[in-house]
Formats: C-alpha cells, sequence, structure tokens
C-alpha cells in the first residue's frame, strides 16, 4: 500500500512539475528579428522587351512583434522594415525600390516544450510598395510610384530555448506582395531573432 501511495504522489508530482513548465512558456511575448530580404521582380506574361529579374541582392532586414503563445500556437503582429534598394540603369538613370509590412503571423510549434522545436509560420498583412526612378546628375525625378497591396507569407525555422522564457529563432520567410505596376513582387527572407515570454 505504501508503494502504491509512493508511486501515485510521484506520479501527481511530476504531472504538476510538467503543467508548471507549460504554464511558465505561455503569455505574451515581444520579439525581434534582423536578417536578410530580396525581392524579385516578375513581369506579367503580355509586357513586351520585360522578363522576371530580382530587383535587388540580400538587404537588410529588422521587425518588431508583440504576441501571444499558448502551448503549441503563438499569434503576432509585426512590423517589418526593408533597407532601400538603389540600382544604376544606366551612365545617368537610375532607381530606388523599398517595401514595408505589417503582418499578423500564425505559427504552429511542433514541440514546444523541448528544448529544440520545429516550427511553421503563416501571415496576412499589407505592404508599402516605393519605386522611384531619377536622373542622379539633376537628381530630377521621372517616377515616384507608391502603393499600398494585400501580402501573404508562409515560411519554416527552429527554436531554441535558452530558458522558459527566452528563445532564439531562426527561419526563412515567403512573401507575395501583390502586383505592383506591370509585376508581381515577391520576396524571400532569412532572419534570426529573440523572444521573450512575460
Amino acid at each position: 500500500m505504501r508503494k502504491l501511495l509512493l508511486s501515485a504522489s510521484a506520479v501527481v508530482l511530476g504531472l504538476t512539475v510538467a503543467s508548471a513548465a507549460m504554464a511558465d512558456c505561455n503569455g505574451f511575448y515581444v520579439a525581434g528579428r534582423g536578417g536578410v530580404a530580396k525581392h524579385d521582380y516578375d513581369f506579367k506574361k503580355g509586357v513586351a522587351g520585360f522578363s522576371s529579374k530580382g530587383i535587388d541582392k540580400n538587404k537588410l532586414m529588422l521587425s518588431g512583434a508583440l504576441g501571444y503563445r499558448y502551448d503549441y500556437f503563438r499569434g503576432e503582429i509585426e512590423y517589418v522594415w526593408r533597407d532601400k534598394s538603389r540600382k544604376n540603369q544606366d551612365d545617368v538613370f537610375k532607381y530606388s525600390f523599398k517595401s514595408r509590412s505589417g503582418m499578423l503571423n500564425g505559427y504552429f510549434d511542433m514541440a514546444p516544450f523541448s528544448w529544440i522545436s520545429p516550427y511553421v509560420s503563416a501571415g496576412i498583412g499589407f505592404t508599402k510598395l516605393e519605386y522611384k526612378d531619377f536622373d542622379f546628375l539633376s537628381g530630377e525625378s521621372y517616377r515616384n510610384d507608391k502603393t499600398t497591396r494585400f501580402t501573404w507569407s508562409l515560411g519554416g525555422g527552429l527554436t531554441v530555448k535558452v530558458t522558459s522564457r527566452f528563445n532564439v529563432d531562426a527561419g526563412y520567410r515567403y512573401y507575395d506582395m501583390g502586383s505592383f505596376g506591370h509585376a508581381d513582387v515577391t520576396a524571400h527572407e532569412i532572419y534570426g531573432g529573440v523572444r521573450y515570454v512575460f
């Protein structure tokens, strides 16, 4: 009888500790991320004289997010800033391009109570796109297009738990930023970041 009581007590104690550890992982969190992003400017069919091309090489990306985690799931709002691209078209003209996104993201953590956990993500939101074409000798602008487009993203990555509340993330995201002029704009992003649960 004593052994049975000891065994039952050990099970209850283990479940209590596990429940406390799970609860300790849940709650509101803040996250900061940084990495590189590359835009692609894919011209639509029927636009003569153009072909799909990359707008830029890897450009700096920084973001901040506020979210809530519950067991396997995370939801957050995020603002994403990407460095402006500048490129010479010839000896006289050059262009600049930039994008800024506000996103609502969802995450599924596959092993949220382990020290290492893969995750997948999806997001929806809006991106402000801006393209300028100008003469860099005179400074005169020939084209200044701005628009805001619905955006969706898909991604995945890996979380390393430093403590029950402090996490380090690394991942990849694909963005579809909608149409801009005669092209569809997409982006590929590789990032690392930190996340702290309150």
